[in-house]
């Protein structure tokens, strides 16, 4: 019997799920950082953008940050540079991961998720993950044309 998570539609056997599989890739990324590690960035913000963990404004902040490391190739410490002041709790006036969360995100089809993740090797890994991230901003780019556009 086949198990679907209710927030991705990824499906798995009979006793696994998202939870457990994004577990065993933090795993293997803690492990080894240097080479699993190397899309650690990657792997967080797809899995909650596609589970849905962030509020309405964390989610849209989290997907911008996608973007960016996708189309502009900025790294994580760059990042966190940029973004400290912006991100300070103390600074914004909205929540991460409480509040309502973003109004589409059921319409989103996710065609790539971390059940697509190979873990057998680093290369496949890092590859799956960049695929995934791939698939994460092409599949919600219309969401985020559509609230730019209100």
């Amino acid at each position: 019997m086949m198990n679907r998570c209710p927030q991705c539609g990824a499906e798995y056997a009979a006793g696994e799920d998202c939870g457990n599989r994004f577990n065993l890739c933090l795993a293997k990324e803690y492990e080894n950082p240097s080479a699993y590690g190397a899309v650690h960035h990657l792997t967080v913000i797809c899995y909650m953008l596609q589970h849905n963990v962030y509020s309405h404004e964390g989610w849209l902040g989290a997907r911008e940050l996608l973007r960016q490391f996708m189309q502009q190739g900025i790294t994580p410490s760059e990042s966190r540079k940029h973004t400290c002041n912006e991100l300070d709790g103390e600074r914004r006036k909205w929540n991460v991961t409480k509040g309502a969360r973003f109004p589409k995100f059921g319409s989103i089809s996710w065609t790539r998720t971390v059940a697509d993740v190979r873990l057998d090797s680093p290369e496949t890994y890092c590859a799956d993950v960049r695929l995934w991230a791939t698939s994460v901003l092409a599949e919600t780019e219309p969401f985020i044309q559509e609230s730019k556009t209100k």
